[in-house]
């Protein structure tokens, strides 16, 4: 399976008090995706990444250009964003999701066998029979991946997948996506503002900047992969331990939890969730120290 967007332009004609404005969001968009592929998109709010996204599912129709779609007339498409509006939340998560494997035909042992499956591989057959209502933002954007691939799809489309997810759910979740789109060659387009995230994942990465589309192959800047430029949070009593093999800056410090970052380290990222790994270290969340990743993209 394959997909070209060639030429792909998107202007949209907002209408003002006094005129129409037409407003040009993306142009000139060429990319070529083949069975295997897990493209990472970039961009800051605003590029054109949903945009994007839905006018290749058929969301929104192309101001001019084309989308061809090679070997398969009508493709079935995985569509995840990272919002819970379209699930029934008075329903269990089971229930939603046999509704949705009816929506795509599966039949009844054919849906029970997906969901049964898919909640394995996403780790979520504890939240299955709970009200979606109940759910944490974090569980329900589980629920809503699990969606996506119910009925193996013939390409993926993820909108910041991982959004509302802590750091341990977030590594769970990209681990069994990763495994699960390596084993059954999906073409996937992966959006999000993680690069360390990206880089577990993707073999092509695309960025939307000033309308365009700039695509390279390979992982993105060293930069991204520094340890100093993230804020790990973990459990207060464990700084000390920390502190033997790094040298830190400490802030926010409880009873509970603190946040540190790193001094004049040259440290890879994941050099330093090993060494916290091995000394036995939870972590409870990263944050990236700076506003964009986008901005360090040339």
């Amino acid at each position: 399976m394959r997909l070209e967007l060639k030429n792909l332009y998107k202007d949209f004609e907002p209408r003002t008090f006094l005129k129409k404005k037409r407003t040009s969001i993306l142009e000139n968009i060429n990319l070529t995706i083949d069975d295997g592929d897990i493209l990472g998109l970039i961009g800051k709010n605003g590029a054109g990444k949903t945009t994007l996204l839905k006018m290749i599912v058929g969301l929104i129709e192309p101001s001019d250009g084309k989308i061809v779609f090679k070997n398969k007339e009508r493709p079935l498409f995985g569509y995840t964003s990272c919002n819970p509006r379209s699930f029934f939340w008075r329903l269990s998560s089971r229930d939603n999701l046999i509704f949705y494997g009816k929506m795509l035909g599966l039949n009844n042992k054919g849906c029970a066998d997906s969901i049964d499956n898919i909640s394995n591989i996403l780790g979520i057959t504890h939240i299955l029979d709970m009200p979606f209502m109940h759910l944490s933002s974090g569980q329900m954007q589980s629920v809503n991946i699990a969606r996506a691939i119910l009925k193996k799809p013939d390409f993926l489309l993820l909108d910041e997948p991982t959004t509302s997810l802590d750091y341990e759910a977030s590594i769970g979740i990209i681990n069994a996506l990763k495994k699960y789109l390596n084993e059954y060659k999906i073409p996937t387009i992966w959006c999000s503002h993680d690069y360390f995230e990206l880089n577990r994942v993707c073999n092509k990465f695309g960025l939307l900047k000033d309308k365009k589309l700039f695509y390279k192959d390979g992982r993105v800047d060293r930069f991204h992969e520094l340890a100093i430029n993230y804020e790990f949070e973990i459990s207060c009593v464990d700084i000390e331990k920390v502190n033997l093999k790094l040298r830190t800056i400490v802030r926010n410090r409880d009873d509970k939890t603190c946040y540190f970052s790193l001094v004049n380290s040259k440290r890879d990222l994941n050099d330093v969730l090993n060494l916290l790994k091995n000394l036995d270290i939870k972590i409870i969340s990263i944050e990236k120290n700076f506003k964009y990743f986008e901005s360090y993209v040339s």
